[in-house]
């Protein structure tokens, strides 16, 4: 297993973070500083330390579903970040599917470097509950569900499952791929309308369900199985 690797699967850093942990000489493997991120260790017998910590692979692959509450970071280490309400896990997994600070919803904390690889290439559809401000017409729904190029990408609404409008005020049910959830606000402020409020309800399949702002629970066998096959994972 490459040493970046390891730290990834030991919860210590997602991959690239952990590649420039490894270059500032901060990991000692086997009592000799390696500052090679590719460095090849064998997970069962290396002595690896980390800011003078014995870093060590859980028993078992640690995959978690976690409500990511509004107006936080999605991230244990910036200061308005996610690290109150998931401390007790922050020295074991990292976050993936990341939400930008306006949204809410569904993330995962986890410290298998397959998975983030696989959500990294992944388009995985996943559901938004939006809340928009604007003249909402058929217009914009057709430009939505056509798409657009935003940065670089093109990107579209799949589905738009369900509308209910109060007013100039407008709630939407739709489907959109995880992997770029703040450009989704984009696409909308192209058509004049502003998101007010984003939640994402599903993951692929998995969904939210009961969980509240704050809170995280392990994926079952069952989840962990179901979302390898989204995936494409065999």
């Amino acid at each position: 297993m490459r040493l970046d690797e390891f730290l990834q699967a030991a919860g210590v850093a997602p991959r690239k973070e952990a590649a420039v942990i490894i270059k500032e000489g901060s990991v000692v493997v086997d009592g000799e500083v390696v500052t090679n991120p590719s460095r090849e260790v064998d997970p069962t017998r290396a002595v690896v330390y980390f800011a003078n910590l014995r870093v060590k692979l859980p028993s078992r692959p640690l995959i978690y579903m976690a409500y990511k509450p509004k107006d936080y970071n999605s991230s244990f280490i910036a200061r308005d970040g996610i690290y109150p309400f998931f401390k007790k896990l922050a020295f074991r997994v990292y976050p993936d599917a990341l939400l930008p600070k306006f949204a809410s919803g569904l993330i995962l904390l986890h410290n298998q470097p397959w998975l983030s690889r696989a959500l990294a290439r992944a388009d995985l559809p996943s559901l938004y509950r939006v809340k928009i401000k604007g003249p909402w017409k058929a217009k914009d729904r057709e430009k939505l569900l056509s798409g657009m190029k935003v940065q670089g990408h093109f990107l579209r609404v799949e589905k738009i499952l369900s509308e209910r409008r109060r007013g100039d005020k407008v709630s939407l049910l739709l489907q959109f791929t995880h992997r770029f959830p703040s450009l989704l606000r984009t696409m909308f402020l192209r058509r004049e309308l502003s998101v007010m409020a984003m939640t994402r309800i599903s993951l692929g399949p998995l969904k939210l369900g009961s969980l509240k702002g704050g809170q995280a629970r392990t994926l079952t066998e069952k989840e962990v199985q179901e979302l390898k096959r989204a995936l494409g994972i065999t």
